[in-house]
Order: C-alpha cells, then structure tokens, then sequence
C-alpha cells in the first residue's frame, strides 16, 4: 500500500522521509504537491484519479491534512483509500493530528501511518553546542518555545547573540530574551490541569478564560480534562513501578515530552486527590449529558468548588 500518512514536528526529518519513501520505487515518478492551507482537496483528487500520460507513476503530497473537514471531497479521499491505485505514491502530511476528528482516525487506519519526532533536548544542545546550558533550562525553553522546532531553532539564534561572550544559559536569560508563546489548546488544557490540581483557582479560572477563545465546549473541555487525569493516574502507576520516562511514553504511546510534564504534575497530587477530581467531573458530566443540569457555566463552578 503506497498512501503513507505522516505527522511530524520538524520539517527536516519529514523531508528526508519524503525523499526515502520516493527513492524505494517512485524515483522516476512525476510528483505533485498540494497545500490544503492554499486550495481545497479537489485538485488533489483530479491528480489521483487521472492517469499519467508522460509516466506510469506518480508522487502526490498533499501538504497540511489537518484542514480536511468531513464534506463530499474528503468522503471523495476515503473512498480512493478504499481502492487506491498502486502506480501512485500518496503522502499527507500534518504537524499536528487531532485524533478527536472522526476523519483523521479514518485517515490512520487507511494508511500507514508514521509519527516523526525530533529530540528536542538533543536538537536543543546541538544548536547550543559551545554554551552552557543545563536540563532545567532546556525544558523551559522548550516549554517557552510551545514544542515548536521552527521556533526553538529561533530562540536558540538570540540566545546565542545574547550570551556570546560568557556562553553560559541561565534560567533568567531565557525568561529575558525567549517570547512565551501561546501554547495550543492541547497545552493550555494541561496548563488548567496543573492549576485544578494545585487548588491555584484564580489561574485555573484564566486558563479556562483564554480556552473559550478556541471555541471549545465544557463538555467538550470535560472530556479533555477527564483525559489529562487518568493519564496522571496511568503515569503514577508506572512510576510506582520505576519506570523511567522513556519506558512510560512508550508504554501509553505519548510523547516524552508530555510525560514528563505529567510526571512533575503527579508529583504534586495524591492518588486520592486524583481520583476524587476525576470523580466529580464523570458525574458532571453524566448529570449534563442526561439532562439533569444545564452545561451553562458547570466548568466554571467545577474550578470555583475545587
């Protein structure tokens, strides 16, 4: 099967795949590149669905995946994988796959799905070679950087410049000279999860306030909440079992990073304080999809009664 589906999170190591999966048995082949964040998937379709004149075989690299939404041209998609045409190479590529869309689900499980991630420490101390810099400080920059390789090679360059003549990488040169980004809604979720779980209301009460600008739902939020806990909870069992990070990413299939900052965040909590939050989001959650109370402003008074 040659429809590949690829998410990554640096543009260098989805190049090379690229080139490695042409190079097999498309090295001839004609290739074409569409970009779903400049023109919708019908042209795409038309290149899948025509034969090629000039050569037996074809490259289709459709850029930006994540902007599919469930309407006839990705139905058109699915279809196509049903019965894909094997003189063409397809590959869809995404820096970001939310698994909460039915599609992309349906996307993974018709294709060979491939997840590449860079090792932002070691990026980070490649880039920084010649500096100081200690693991502390690479996490906060990484943090600062919202897991971005673009941005952290970019914050890397002023840090540089900036420290030139000592090399040595403090914690308060990052917070001086990196711009804190705004994280994504997956990052401030985990944000409002650190604060619901410290008891810290008036920050757990701002990160819900800047969640509503991404137009997500409170049951919608509950479910994501819900989520974050049981993975501290699956967290903390493993650690109980002297688990190491790497060994726990692997087993729940998540990515280092996430774990790790769920291993500081378990760190705060008991298990009894976990399962009594997760408790009382299930029932609110069940007492809203029943029926039986409103969803109006029930996350609200969730963090107000922690």
């Amino acid at each position: 099967m040659n429809n590949y589906l690829i998410e990554y999170n640096d543009i260098y190591l989805l190049n090379n795949k690229i080139d490695e999966l042409i190079n097999k048995e498309f090295k001839e082949a004609s290739k074409s590149v569409y970009d779903l964040e400049e023109e919708t998937l019908d042209n795409a379709l038309n290149d899948l669905d025509t034969y090629s004149f000039l050569t037996e075989r074809k490259i289709i690299i459709i850029k930006n995946i994540n902007k599919l939404e469930d309407d006839k041209f990705t139905k058109h998609l699915m279809k196509y994988l049903d019965n894909p045409n094997n003189d063409n190479l397809l590959i869809l590529t995404t820096n970001k796959l939310n698994m909460t869309k039915k599609i992309n689900k349906e996307l993974k499980n018709k294709t060979n799905y491939l997840k590449l991630e860079a090792n932002l420490e070691k990026e980070i101390k490649t880039m920084l070679k010649g500096y100081k810099i200690d693991t502390n400080c690479i996490n906060m920059l990484i943090e600062y950087s919202n897991n971005n390789i673009d941005i952290i090679k970019t914050e890397c360059d002023k840090l540089i410049n900036y420290k030139e003549s000592d090399k040595n990488i403090t914690k308060d040169d990052i917070e001086k000279i990196v711009v804190k980004h705004l994280g994504d809604s997956n990052n401030l979720v985990f944000d409002l999860v650190k604060y619901i779980a410290s008891k810290d209301k008036r920050r757990a009460l701002e990160k819900y306030e800047k969640l509503k600008e991404y137009s997500i739902d409170d049951i919608a939020l509950t479910g994501l909440l819900e989520s974050q806990l049981r993975l501290m909870v699956q967290v903390n069992m493993l650690m109980k079992r002297r688990y190491s990070k790497d060994e726990i990413a692997k087993t729940l299939s998540q990515h280092p990073y996430r774990i790790q900052k769920t291993m500081e965040l378990v760190r705060t909590i008991t298990n009894k304080e976990l399962t009594k939050l997760i408790q009382n989001l299930s029932e609110m959650d069940y007492k809203i999809k029943s029926g039986k109370i409103a969803p109006k402003d029930q996350m609200l008074m969730y963090i107000i009664n922690l």
